[in-house]
């Protein structure tokens, strides 16, 4: 997966092998008098874990895909930006319907709201999307008021938005195109 050289420059390495990540740190000692430095082991431990179940829909130049994994929204964020392209952005009511399509298709089970790309500014009351779409529609359900400043979308009713805490371990939905 990777060659650990002897040059002084390179102090430490991130390394990708097979669906895991590692890294490795060079040491370097300068010696008075004729020395060596040994390294007597390495070891790496990962898990190579098969990829989540997921179920996807291709609409308006879009491939939207819904995973069956559990994370919190910055996991959820980070894990769409690897895989993917984003966190989903609804920008009209199309999108909404095709979130109710893999709904119903999912064969998991899900949380009963997920994860999208919707974040509330830290200073103030307003939305944005993480992909930078304009928010010119929404969805939001009246009924329920929330302090944090991550959105998810309802699974169990029809699309409707609701600020979820952002460390809660929810299913997602990435998009790329």
């Amino acid at each position: 997966c990777a060659i650990i050289n002897d040059d002084p420059g390179c102090m430490n390495q991130t390394v990708k092998c097979w669906g895991m990540e590692g890294r490795f740190i060079n040491f370097y000692k300068s010696f008075d008098v004729i020395d060596a430095f040994a390294l007597c082991e390495v070891k790496v431990y990962g898990e190579l874990r098969p990829p989540p179940p997921s179920v996807s829909i291709q609409e308006m130049g879009r491939n939207i895909t819904l995973v069956g994994r559990r994370l919190c929204w910055s996991d959820a964020l980070l894990y769409c930006r690897d895989f993917h392209w984003d966190l989903l952005s609804l920008i009209d009511p199309e999108e909404h319907e095709m979130i109710d399509e893999l709904v119903a298709r999912n064969p998991f089970p899900l949380t009963s709201h997920l994860w999208v790309g919707l974040r509330r500014s830290i200073l103030g009351s307003s939305w944005f999307w993480m992909s930078g779409d304009p928010m010119d529609f929404t969805q939001w359900d009246d009924g329920w008021h929330h302090s944090s400043p991550c959105g998810g979308v309802s699974s169990v009713e029809p699309s409707t938005w609701r600020p979820r805490s952002c460390e809660e371990q929810l299913n997602f939905i990435c998009f790329t195109g």
